[in-house]
């Protein structure tokens, strides 16, 4: 805003100046406004719609490093606002430099999101200089930019030292083994940190041996996303490991990081020795039959494991049986999902034997599994009898009117599934 315009507006009554700011965007707003001028800052906060103004969603707003550069004047000094969602704008290295600059001493942001920029390694240092000496930001989302290596380097020193920061996002950039590494040096040290997502990077076997390492003694992550990161077999190997050792760890997503069956073999192993992991996922992972065979003996013991999802996996009916065996005598599992697979009619019938007198799983995913009118059939009669599942899909499985009007049958006289969440389109 001009000196002028500026002038202009302050010539007018408060309660005038309120109408007009009513009629403004958050950005245009705060850049406008905010530290101006004294007598507008006194103004403003005095204005009901700043002192509410916690949480700043300046989501696709195409903001430059120019625009980010007002913003940061604005939030200069700052003390209402918690939350800044800048998440798919056009801001660089240099929009970050203005805006770590403007929270150097903030004292009131807790999360800030930016996601889908053009971060790079200089701004995600800057940003890591920050974590050294904040204390109230707890959630950092820097997915989906451009941070390499060095820049992961920065984020795990802070890390390290870091002791209020319990989120951090970094999916979708260029992290590869040595940024995992630096990372797993932060893990090792840092005591805040709950949830990692470090998903669709390429941080490869070596990657994951250093996480896997640092999950051995760390005692906060919960939450880990390592999917599509090429870790392959010796990758799930190395978590494995660090599985047995590990007592926080909820939630692993392992998918499409092609571990194959002696990569499930691995992780299945660990499963009779942890006692804390409640979701795994392994989608996309080439298990095949072998994999699944191993994963259903550890489901016979483990008594955490809640939600497992081996969708697209080469699972035959061979495969379900096996899980289907498990589910017999399991009493932790919730949700299944088989999505993708090849288990036909037959891995239907096992499973459908299993659920009969299974009190636990409430959700089964089987869409794309050709199990047919005579799978549709074994399913509707195990219907009749479950007490639990509240969930089935089984959407593109070539199912006839034979097999529809089975379930169909089946759904009349169960008392807890729910029709809308049994999934049948596309037959």
């Amino acid at each position: 805003m001009s000196r002028d315009v500026t002038s202009s507006l302050l010539t007018l009554p408060v309660e005038l100046i309120y109408r007009i700011l009513d009629n403004l965007d958050d950005f245009t707003f705060l850049c406008s406004t905010r530290n101006v001028c004294q007598r507008l800052n006194y103004i403003t906060d005095a204005y009901h719609r700043y002192q509410t103004l916690t949480t700043l969603d300046l989501s696709e707003y195409q903001i430059e490093d120019q625009g980010t550069q007002h913003l940061a004047h604005a939030l200069t000094n700052d003390t209402i606002i918690s939350a800044i969602n800048l998440t798919n704008n056009k801001i660089h290295d240099q929009g970050i430099a203005y805006l770590t600059a403007a929270l150097k001493n903030n004292t009131t942001l807790t999360k800030l999101n930016l996601q889908c920029n053009s971060i790079e390694d200089q701004g995600a240092k800057r940003l890591a200089d920050i974590l050294l000496n904040n204390t109230t930001l707890t959630t950092l989302d820097l997915s989906d930019n451009g941070i390499e290596d060095h820049g992961a380097q920065h984020l795990g020193n802070a890390l390290a030292k870091n002791a209020t920061i319990v989120m951090i996002g970094l999916q979708s950039n260029k992290i590869k083994e040595l940024g995992a590494q630096n990372l797993a040096h932060g893990l090792a040290f840092n005591m805040t940190l709950t949830a990692l997502d470090l998903c669709a990077n390429k941080i490869q076997d070596n990657g994951a041996k250093y996480l896997a390492t640092a999950l051995k003694t760390n005692a906060t992550l919960t939450i880990l996303n390592l999917g599509s990161n090429q870790i392959g077999t010796s990758g799930a190997q190395y978590l494995a490991i660090g599985l047995k050792q590990n007592k926080t760890l909820s939630i692993l997503d392992l998918s499409e990081n092609g571990i194959a069956n002696q990569g499930a073999v691995y992780l299945a192993d660990s499963l009779t020795n942890n006692n804390t992991l409640t979701t795994l996922n392994l989608s996309e992972n080439a298990i095949g039959d072998q994999g699944a065979q191993h994963l259903a003996h550890a489901l016979t013991n483990n008594t955490t494991l809640a939600i497992l999802n081996l969708e697209r996996n080469e699972i035959t009916g061979l495969g379900a049986q096996h899980l289907g065996n498990a589910l017999t005598s399991n009493t932790a599992l919730t949700s299944l999902d088989l999505g993708n697979n090849e288990i036909g009619n037959r891995g239907a019938q096992h499973l459908g034997n299993a659920i009969i007198n299974n009190t636990t799983l409430i959700s089964l995913v089987l869409m794309l599994n050709e199990i047919g009118d005579e799978g549709a059939q074994s399913l509707a009669f195990a219907l009749r009898n479950n007490r639990t599942l509240t969930t089935l899909n089984l959407c593109n499985n070539r199912i006839g009117d034979n097999g529809a009007q089975n379930l169909a049958n089946a759904l009349i006289n169960n008392t807890v599934i729910d029709y809308p969440s049994v999934a049948l389109y596309a037959l």
